[in-house]
């Protein structure tokens, strides 16, 4: 997923530098990753109208071969095949958003990464930094102790307290490697009461501290009058104090609680999901009608996508919480606009003319090399034979009995082959 964050970052890059707000370019982002997804929707409609037609067929087959499923598999995909059906085609959009979803997490967790114009070395470093200070702050609070009384039980020598957390009473400190412990020990002197900072909730997000420290430059530059930003790095400094990474007041890098007003983020992403489930399995029923035969399915995706958005809106930051609140938003409207414009009947005359221009094709070089080599083998159908019947009495043969016909018309080909030729010819060879 890092792999296409790269370019999905390079796309929100040019968003933000357009509204200077990232939950503005999230939005824009969205509506163009819809657009993308479009054509696909419009085939989806298509793919679905053409499963429709095909349900007569579909259930002559279900009742020839009811009581032989592997048959019944068989002439289905032959009838999809042979229609150009797949019957995957509406699973692709919903592929594709879930896709782009998981790609953006790193874009969302690493704004100054992707977005920004920080120095990339810049950011590694400051990044470091807050979750070592995160970790150092974290154990002299376990071992009831401060930086400010470490300062001065070892008169303020910077060596003599990278000692002291390198000791073992610091397990996770005392593993840094000698640059992060020179660069901790440096913060700790410019502030000594940084750690009071790094532990508390309401100023720094525990979850974001210890694994998406990236969020975290924002608390530094935001809270507490931003008297503790000057320990990062200069370039990192200016890009978060120069990026708008809230929305409506809410910070994207918050995760949000039920105890905080940021959980309306989550619970409107569900509302949202659920009425788009609602509104999109009314159009089925009312324009499909083979969704009859899938209250099933339609009733576990009515309750698992509210539930997976709302799952989303409390597990991550702020912002994929509203890209998927966008993302539920437009698919509404785009479900309606296209179940508008594109009505079965219209969608039924497009796949008829689809059909037809599919049969004016000329045949592939595949479709020639059979139809040659079912003429050497003397087993071209004639304008003369009725084709329809041979198919129909082969199909009611076992697989078995289809082998020892097939075996038949080999050999009847290699004798003729040996007539034309004036070859010896066996059954036996």
């Amino acid at each position: 997923m890092n792999l296409l964050a790269t370019p999905l970052g390079w796309i929100m890059k040019i968003c933000y530098e357009l509204v200077s707000n990232y939950g503005i370019a999230l939005f824009i982002f969205t509506f163009i990753t819809r657009l993308v997804v479009f054509p696909l929707n419009i085939k989806q409609q298509k793919s679905t109208a053409r499963m429709s037609m095909l349900t007569p067929e579909l259930d002559k087959l279900k009742k020839k071969y009811k009581n032989n499923p592997d048959k019944l598999n068989e002439e289905t995909m032959k009838l999809y095949s042979k229609e150009n059906i797949n019957p995957m085609a509406s699973c692709l959009p919903m592929i594709i958003t879930l896709v782009v979803l998981w790609s953006l997490i790193p874009v969302i967790y690493g704004p100054l990464t992707y977005v920004s114009d920080a120095n990339k070395d810049d950011i590694k470093a400051s990044n470091s930094l807050i979750s070592n200070l995160y970790v150092a702050s974290k154990e002299v609070k376990e071992n009831d102790t401060t930086f400010e009384a470490i300062l001065q039980e070892n008169d303020f020598d910077l060596e003599a307290v990278a000692d002291e957390l390198g000791s073992d009473d610091y397990k996770k400190t005392k593993k840094l490697s000698e640059d992060d412990m020179k660069s901790l020990v440096e913060a700790i002197e410019m502030h000594p009461d940084i750690d009071g900072f790094m532990t508390d909730e309401q100023m720094v997000s525990k979850s974001l501290a210890e694994s998406r420290p990236e969020l975290v430059t924002f608390d530094f530059v935001e809270k507490a009058d931003g008297k503790y930003k000057d320990v990062l790095p200069e370039s990192v400094r200016k890009a978060a104090e120069d990026m708008d990474y809230q929305f409506l007041g809410i910070s994207l890098g918050t995760i949000p609680k039920w105890k905080s007003w940021t959980c309306l983020i989550p619970i409107i992403s569900a509302v949202l999901q659920l009425l788009c489930t609602i509104v999109s399995q009314r159009f089925s029923k009312k324009n499909n009608t083979a969704a009859a035969s899938m209250n099933g399915s339609m009733k576990i995706m009515l309750y698992a996508m509210p539930l997976f958005s709302l799952w989303i809106g409390f597990s991550f930051p702020a912002g994929l919480g509203l890209y998927w609140i966008y993302s539920s938003l437009l698919a509404l409207v785009q479900t309606i606009v296209l179940n508008v414009l594109y009505t079965p009947d219209k969608v039924k005359e497009m796949v008829k003319k689809d059909m037809a221009k599919q049969k004016k094709k000329k045949p592939s070089m595949m479709e020639k090399a059979i139809a040659m080599q079912n003429q050497q083998n003397g087993t071209a159908v004639t304008a003369d034979d009725d084709s329809d019947d041979e198919d129909a009495e082969e199909r009611k043969l076992s697989k078995a009995e289809l082998k020892e016909l097939q075996r038949q018309r080999l050999n009847e080909a290699r004798r003729r082959m040996a007539e034309k030729y004036g070859d010896d010819y066996s059954e036996n060879d």
